[in-house]
């Protein structure tokens, strides 16, 4: 009811969604659908998202300094367009859309998401390291941008204890920049998971680097060993 021709909606009363959502609707939706699909709630989660994050950097992007402003291109006419890149109680949209886009770059190596994200932390570079408390939840996406860690495809039948069995290893330990993909084998909506087939008829996961695999596992233990031996790699921005 708060999404309107692929439009998010900000507000509700008395039965009625209005007013253009605003950059930290679109992002905090994107990041929500992202850890749904994760937890291996079905592809439809993760083309929604990307949607959303098409949408932010079609109507959001600050092109003359980096980052993105609160409102989209086609809001209702302000004196000044906003643009908060702090973090305070909540995470602002700037850093959770920046987090969005480098998460979807990992799932579909496209390379326009990950530009996308780490042009707005080029721009901060200064900012982060004088005034961190700022910044929490964007250190967080700074550290995912410099992590070269792994991306989880996990396959097979949705509900299944296999897939559940091994996308509970995935959350295990302290894990804050894999990112995981969950659906049907061989699913075209998520690059990470195209071509990706169970082995001997079981839920089946592949621990990658950069769309490079090693070889598939269907045991829980298996999987644990190949994320302990997958180091995360640091690189600049």
């Amino acid at each position: 009811r708060m999404r309107r021709d692929g439009r998010l909606l900000r507000s509700w009363k008395d039965g009625e969604a209005k007013l253009n959502g605003y950059l930290e609707d679109y992002a905090m939706v994107a990041r929500g659908l992202l850890a749904l699909h994760a937890a291996g709630g079905g592809t439809e989660w993760f083309v929604w998202a990307r949607q959303l994050a098409d949408h932010i950097l079609a109507h959001f992007v600050d092109d003359e300094r980096g980052g993105f402003f609160d409102t989209s291109d086609d809001h209702e006419q302000l004196i000044s367009r906003p643009k908060d890149v702090t973090d305070n109680a909540t995470p602002s949209g700037n850093s959770v859309a920046v987090e969005v886009l480098l998460m979807l770059a990992a799932l579909t190596g496209d390379d326009r998401y990950r530009e996308a994200g780490e042009r707005p932390l080029r721009s901060l570079t200064d900012l982060l390291a004088r005034e961190p408390r700022y910044f929490g939840h964007a250190l967080s996406a700074y550290d995912r941008a410099t992590a070269d860690a792994p991306e989880v495809a996990v396959v097979g039948v949705l509900c299944d204890p296999g897939l559940e069995a091994l996308l509970s290893v995935c959350w295990e330990g302290f894990r804050p920049n894999v990112v995981i993909a969950a659906g049907e084998p061989d699913s075209p909506d998520v690059p990470l998971l195209a071509g990706r087939l169970q082995s001997d008829g079981k839920a089946t996961a592949y621990v990658c680097r950069n769309f490079a695999c090693r070889l598939p596992v269907n045991d829980p233990r298996a999987l644990a060993a190949q994320l302990d031996e997958a180091p995360v790699k640091f690189r600049d921005v």
